[in-house]
């Protein structure tokens, strides 16, 4: 499966969280516990993880890392992720002095594997319990927000 196919079914699956109405899940991925690579990723892809049915996913490397090895004939999920690139831009100063500075930029995206804890073993990962309470208030929001999704 190619890369740019990936990010589509990717896609397909957040939009298909919202057209679902399966508040929790999105609840789930708003509020972070902070002490998993995956508290850094964006909101959409702990929508993903999450829709894979796991609270922690890690690249084959990063679950190496933590001595815990991913199973022989796991499916990894796929998220996306971007692809930067420096360029190096000048600049000519009024003085007529050109400058010379680097920045790095987004050049698009690219699907990430990434394997769900529950496709591992090895040592065990101790973590706190991480409970969300949804405020009833803030059901409106996330349906306004799902709508808008599927426009």
């Amino acid at each position: 499966m190619a890369s740019s196919d990936r990010i589509k079914e990717a896609m397909e699956t957040l939009l298909k969280i919202f057209k679902e109405d399966n508040l929790e899940k999105v609840a789930r991925a708003v509020f972070r516990g902070g002490d998993i690579p995956a508290d850094k990723w964006s909101f959409l892809n702990r929508v993903l993880m999450y829709l894979n049915e796991t609270d922690d996913a890690r690249g084959f490397r990063q679950w190496q890392q933590v001595g815990r090895y991913v199973k022989k004939g796991s499916k990894a999920f796929y998220i996306i992720g971007p692809v930067t690139k420096k360029i190096t831009e000048e600049k000519s100063l009024e003085s007529g002095e050109t400058v010379r500075e680097e920045k790095q930029i987004i050049a698009g995206f690219k699907a990430i594997p990434v394997f769900r804890f529950e496709d591992t073993e090895g040592e065990p990962i101790i973590r706190e319990a991480f409970k969300v309470n949804i405020p009833a208030s803030s059901t409106a929001s996330f349906r306004s927000l799902a709508l808008r999704f599927s426009l």
